[in-house]
């Protein structure tokens, strides 16, 4: 589905997708994306030329001659530009729209929990232009579950976007954060989230710091290793939280190239390298709040590797759709921009689940 090769009666197939004409003017109004029709008729016309704008790959003036040729509208690239700038919640809201749409926690059979996967990613433009994409998916569905765009300002939370009760949340390394963590469970979801030694404060049920050393140690003796932990936050009135640390020992080429890259990165930093750092460097930390006798370690092991779902997911948005060669600098223009590649991206995504669905 190419936005700049649909004809009238094709895009109308996305705008039937998008809960229909009245409903796209009325969101429009909404949102303070259309008011009166001038160079622009109507609320479907600006969505399509928002469309060719974002991941039509159209600049501001091409765009506006395409639309004259096809008769969608006679506008300037500085009028069309005017008009973009205020489409950006509106865009926004239709993502949202297309989210709430997806099953919920019954979506994969009532005996399953649903599977998502948190993860974040930098979107440059030019000049200072940066904006972050948060992303949820869902690996059940194999479909983006929820996303947002946000300044940088905004880091990545493992609550950023919507908790299901009952759902697994699964995170790297950038979301062991206390307050992420104890929201999820507050919201009846379950945690498993990757660690570095120093990720968190950490001590044992008694209150005893952790022997990081002592643990590699066993870990590399035994493969795995698995143990109760409490989990604390330094400086602030915070309940301690009962969590579980499972340490998996990397295969040998694995951990030599983690123990290289954790030498140059101290080398680079002009640091010495700690020892808890380089043995750590050897094995897969994880924590998580999934219980030890429904979960194993080899089971915990091959959740997390459920993460290149969402890796291939981002990559997708970027060497695909390009979501990552933002042109425009002004914040309004550039979450126009960024929206309208969300919003295409999940339309391509309906396509796909519809297609997936037919019987061979």
């Amino acid at each position: 589905m190419e936005i700049a090769q649909l004809d009238s009666a094709g895009f109308l197939q996305v705008v039937d997708r998008l809960g229909g004409v009245e409903a796209l003017v009325a969101s429009a109004k909404e949102h303070g994306a259309f008011g009166r029709a001038r160079e622009v008729r109507s609320a479907v016309d600006l969505l399509r030329l928002a469309l060719m704008y974002g991941p039509g790959g159209h600049s501001l003036r091409s765009a506006a001659a395409v639309a004259a040729v096809q008769g969608i509208a006679d506008i300037s690239d500085v009028a069309l530009l005017k008009r973009l700038k205020k489409c950006a919640d509106w865009l926004a809201s239709l993502c949202e729209q297309q989210l709430g749409r997806l099953p919920a926690l019954t979506a994969a059979g009532e005996s399953e929990r649903p599977i998502r996967i948190v993860d974040g990613s930098r979107l440059e433009g030019p000049g200072e232009s940066v904006w972050r994409l948060h992303l949820c998916y869902d690996a059940r569905l194999g479909r983006i579950a929820d996303a947002s765009i946000t300044s940088t300002k905004e880091g990545e939370r493992l609550d950023r976007l919507a908790v299901l009760p009952g759902e697994i949340r699964i995170g790297d390394r950038g979301y062991p954060q206390p307050n992420g963590v104890k929201n999820t469970l507050d919201q009846e979801a379950d945690v498993l989230v990757r660690l570095t030694w120093n990720s968190l404060q950490m001590t044992d049920p008694k209150g005893k710091p952790l022997d990081w050393l002592a643990l590699f140690d066993k870990a590399s003796e035994l493969g795995t290793l698995d143990f109760p932990v409490l989990v604390h936050k330094a400086h602030s009135r915070f309940e301690p939280i009962e969590q579980r640390v499972v340490i998996i020992k990397k295969p040998p080429e694995a951990a030599m190239k983690a123990r290289k890259k954790a030498r140059r990165a101290s080398s680079k930093n002009q640091n010495r390298i700690d020892g808890r750092t380089l043995a750590g460097a050897e094995h897969v930390i994880l924590l998580t709040s999934l219980d030890k006798n429904e979960f194993s370690v080899e089971q915990l092991g091959a959740l997390y590797r459920l993460r290149w779902q969402i890796e291939l997911a981002i990559k997708r948005l970027k060497s695909i759709l390009h979501i990552d060669r933002l042109p425009a600098k002004g914040p309004q223009l550039a979450r126009t921009w960024l929206y309208a590649h969300l919003l295409f991206a999940l339309l391509v995504e309906d396509c796909a689940a519809e297609v997936g669905a037919i019987p061979p």
